[in-house]
């Protein structure tokens, strides 16, 4: 191994201890289960900024989606902005709501709005969506760092112990600090993170500039292109996707519960939407672009890590690399944080009647259930090669169920029993149309031949786009004859 070899895995180290140092002294802040699973809901703006921050730039929002702007270009800039605008619209409008109950996860909130035959389905589907979210984020940092790390044994023995070490790590700081301990370590990942893309921003765009003559002859011209030469229908039902993908996800619903009050909160969550929205975007594209430039022909899933190694600084690429890994762990450590509060809250306490009796049951029972789903999740992510694929079949149910009920919840101000009976079947009808169109229409499950070019488009839609769309169909379709059957009764008494 070379000096600048040995100092970048030794800066990585370093860093990975002192996150895990960190997490682990929060634990003498723990009283009681609020403060595990809420933070005793005494977080601060910039606390809530950095950790929406930090949890959603993971693998995926970093190494792929720099990986699919490389290949995408300028498409990817805009379909990308849909992670973080409903962040803008969840912090204004939502989180509050959430905040102002005082809950602590979203079945809590169908249960505080809806009543309790749609807070048991949102309970099922968080069960469902926490298990297989802590396993996935587990693995996707066993391969970020197995990615990285030197060969020393087989691909499959590295990922192994990868996803065992890193998952370790999360599991015992977890179950130590609550979500005091995530939402700290959160912030040093989130400024790491954005500074080392600030650098390597501050050493890419001159190069850029300086070579621009030569980038049209090297780039291909649909790289420029709005819709990237995949069509208008592609990138507006892309762009919905990555809208809807996490809208309302347990890691961050647990996050509107905990700011110090609405004020607070409102700025945390809507100002990392900002943010994001406006600054990483250009990231992605000038990172990708000069990977284009100088990588032509690479595996897009290389073009971060090339661009790292041609900074050719051991140290900026020891923390920038660090920080990846940082990132993706702030994911799996939110994941289960909000999976902890799902199980406590929503299936222990609320379901199976356990109550805190003052001897401390709800904050063992919390740190046991963080425990046991670290390690599954673990064990899962380490003997379960598929479990992304689950993980998709999962966000596929939940924006359908979810997105619009919540909208409802916060803008209409009637609760009646009727009303919940119709977010009731638009719920199941959601359910079950995304489900019959995921499995009989959607992409490879059935034959195209026969279809013009438009339909062969349209069955390309997300599973959770055509799902979104038959819950507000539903919806208003079942308002309307409502209504009208209201209308109609009333004029033949009259």
């Amino acid at each position: 191994m070379t000096n600048n070899n040995l100092i970048l895995w030794g800066i990585i180290i370093a860093y990975m201890a002192f996150i895990f140092i960190k997490g682990v002294s929060k634990a003498k802040k723990i009283e009681d289960s609020d403060d595990f699973l809420v933070a005793g809901r005494g977080v601060t703006w910039f606390f809530l900024f950095c950790t929406m921050g930090a949890t959603v730039i993971g693998g995926g929002c970093s190494i792929g989606a720099i990986a699919k702007t490389y290949d995408w270009g300028i498409l990817m800039l805009l379909v990308s902005t849909g992670w973080y605008l409903h962040f803008i619209f969840s912090g204004l409008f939502v989180a509050p709501k959430f905040r102002d109950a005082e809950l602590y996860t979203v079945a809590g909130y169908f249960g505080h709005r809806f009543g309790e035959r749609p807070r048991f389905i949102v309970l099922i589907l968080s069960l469902l969506f926490s298990v297989f979210i802590v396993a996935a984020q587990m693995a996707a940092f066993g391969s970020v760092l197995s990615a990285v790390l030197p060969n020393f044994a087989d691909a499959q023995n590295i990922l192994r112990w990868s996803i065992f070490v890193g998952g370790t790590m999360v599991v015992i700081y977890s179950t130590a600090g609550g979500l005091f301990a995530v939402i700290h370590t959160d912030m040093f990942q989130f400024i790491i993170l954005i500074a080392g893309f600030i650098i390597t921003l501050i050493w890419c765009v001159p190069d850029i500039v300086g070579s621009w003559h030569s980038v049209r002859n090297t780039v291909k011209p649909e790289f420029f292109m709005l819709e990237g030469g995949k069509g208008w229908l592609f990138l507006i039902t892309t762009f919905l996707t990555f809208l809807f993908g996490e809208t309302f996800a347990p890691g961050y619903a647990t996050r509107y519960c905990v700011g110090k009050n609405i004020k607070e909160t409102k700025i945390g969550i809507a100002g990392v939407g900002f943010f994001l929205a406006v600054f990483f975007p250009v990231v992605l594209f000038f990172i990708a672009l000069y990977a284009r430039i100088h990588f032509p022909d690479i595996d897009p899933q290389q073009a971060l890590p090339q661009v790292v190694r041609q900074l050719n600084n051991p140290v900026i690429g020891g923390l920038i690399i660090g920080a990846l890994l940082m990132a993706v762990m702030s994911s799996a450590d939110s994941a289960l944080n909000s999976s902890t509060a799902i199980f406590v809250k929503d299936l222990f306490e609320h379901q199976l009647g356990w109550k805190d009796k003052g001897d401390g049951r709800m904050l063992r029972l919390a740190r046991i259930c963080s425990a046991s789903l670290g390690i599954a999740a673990v064990g899962v992510a380490i003997l379960w090669s598929d479990i992304i694929g689950l993980l998709l079949f999962t966000y596929h149910l939940w924006a359908p169920a979810i997105i619009l009920p919540i909208i409802i919840g916060v803008f209409y101000k009637e609760k009646t029993r009727e009303l919940n009976n119709h977010i009731m079947i638009s719920m199941l009808a959601a359910i079950f149309t995304t489900l019959t169109y995921r499995f009989i229409f959607y992409q490879g499950n059935v034959d195209t031949s026969g279809f013009n070019e438009f339909f062969k488009k349209l069955v390309t839609i997300d599973p959770a786009v055509i799902g979104v769309i038959t819950s507000c169909l539903v919806f208003l379709v079942i308002r309307i004859l409502s209504r009208a059957l209201n209308t109609f009764s009333f004029q033949s008494e009259s």
